[in-house]
């Protein structure tokens, strides 16, 4: 598997998410915004009870999941990357000196169109135990 860093174009996409999911958050009052941190959660649970989220829209979706990404990201010291094998590129969250790896934007994108019913609560708390296993370990998380 191949890891790069993200670009500059790919940076500035996350951040053009950002804003957006902060100018729709806006809406409810000002007091909405994502810091990304774990308080972030109910924000996010609620999020995929509203449209264009609750529609199964993929792209909104992986918006989603990149907020998603940045709370685990900034709970563990992760950093986002682009990651490359045999079946192409996806953003992913990576700790700065271990190999270990999680797709956030994958994981609600794909629990959504499997129909499963999202505890973004339950899901926090699983990825970032899983997460500080393979820490751990050295390994790689592939929950996707």
């Amino acid at each position: 598997m191949d890891i790069r860093p993200l670009d500059e174009t790919e940076v500035a996409g996350f951040d053009s998410e950002r804003e957006w999911l902060d100018a729709y958050l806006r809406r409810f009052g000002p007091e909405h915004v994502l810091t990304k941190a774990p308080d972030d959660i109910p924000t996010l649970q609620s999020l995929l009870d509203a449209e264009p989220f609750a529609s199964g829209d993929e792209a909104a979706l992986e918006l989603l999941g990149g907020a998603f990404g940045d709370v685990v990201a900034e709970t563990l010291g992760f950093e986002w990357v682009v990651a490359t094998d045999e079946h192409g590129s996806d953003f992913a969250i990576k700790h700065p000196s271990r190999m270990v790896l999680a797709f956030p934007r994958d994981m609600i994108v794909k629990r959504v169109e499997a129909g499963d019913v999202i505890n973004m609560t339950e899901l926090y708390q699983s990825v970032v135990s899983a997460l500080e296993k393979q820490i751990a370990a050295e390994g790689v998380a592939r929950d996707g």
